[in-house]
């Protein structure tokens, strides 16, 4: 299901650290479930001198609505709808660089992943993808045009060769290494249907749908395997999946679970 970015999902609670005359505001999830947020420390306002807060970093980050995250080994990236990248160092969680600008075409961005070099943004409010260096955060180039088949592209993977983007009734494959166009994979009979997430085993695409269906491509060839689906699989509102060993899971929204069934 599309998150709506009008809604807030979950309710909040507001700590304040001070530090050097600065008052910062906090957000601390707690809650496994997702449901309330509290503060992980309760500190005064008025506080002289506050000890730092291990993972609570506020100004300064570029977070503006952080929707995707993704790690290339060396560096996290996050992805924030408000038109920016924040790179943050792996192995010592602190800021490298925030990545923002017109000439980087972000814009809406609900989705990112690391494919070896590059780093790949999915931009729906810009109808184009954004690759990025790994090493240097540079840009390297903005994708779009009609010939890409890119409509609000929503979601995007790797399978180590190419770059597979979602778009709304359609996807999109990409040279990893050039990005260049592959090809455009829509019709009926692959089912999509305002895709939210997809992922790949090496061998596999697989694509959830809105309509409580997942869609499996061959990473090789882009041609359809099968559109899963039916009421032994309880889809209901699908909106993220990921591999594990053999397995495919699927997390349902609006169902309150989550869907296991064999890669193969």
């Amino acid at each position: 299901m599309r998150a709506n970015s009008g809604l807030f999902r979950r309710t909040v609670a507001v700590g304040a650290l001070s530090v050097s005359g600065l008052t910062l505001v906090t957000l601390t999830p707690t809650s496994a479930a997702g449901t309330v947020w509290d503060n992980a420390s309760r500190v005064s306002a008025s506080a002289a001198s506050v000890s730092p807060l291990s993972g609570v970093n506020v100004l300064g980050w570029g977070f503006d609505e952080p929707w995707a995250i993704t790690a290339d080994g060396t560096h996290v990236w996050v992805a924030n709808r408000g038109k920016s990248v924040t790179e943050i160092s792996a192995s010592t969680g602190t800021l490298v660089k925030v990545i923002r600008g017109a000439r980087y075409g972000l814009n809406g961005s609900l989705s990112i992943t690391s494919a070896g070099a590059h780093i790949w943004v999915a931009n729906p409010n810009g109808q184009s993808v954004t690759e990025l260096s790994a090493s240097t955060g540079d840009l390297v180039k903005v994708i779009r045009g009609s010939s890409y088949g890119f409509h609000d592209p929503w979601a995007v993977t790797t399978d180590g060769t190419d770059i597979w983007v979602t778009n709304a009734s359609s996807v999109t494959e990409l040279s990893a290494s050039t990005g260049a166009l592959v090809r455009v994979i829509r019709g009926s009979s692959y089912g999509f249907d305002d895709p939210d997430s997809v992922t790949s085993d090496g061998t596999h695409i697989w694509v959830v749908n809105d309509g409580n269906s997942v869609t499996e491509l061959s990473a090789s060839t882009g041609a359809l395997v099968k559109v899963i689906s039916g009421s032994n699989y309880d889809f209901d509102g699908p909106s993220g999946i990921t591999v594990a060993s053999t397995h495919i899971w699927v997390a349902n929204t609006d169902g309150q679970s989550v869907t296991e069934f064999p890669a193969s």
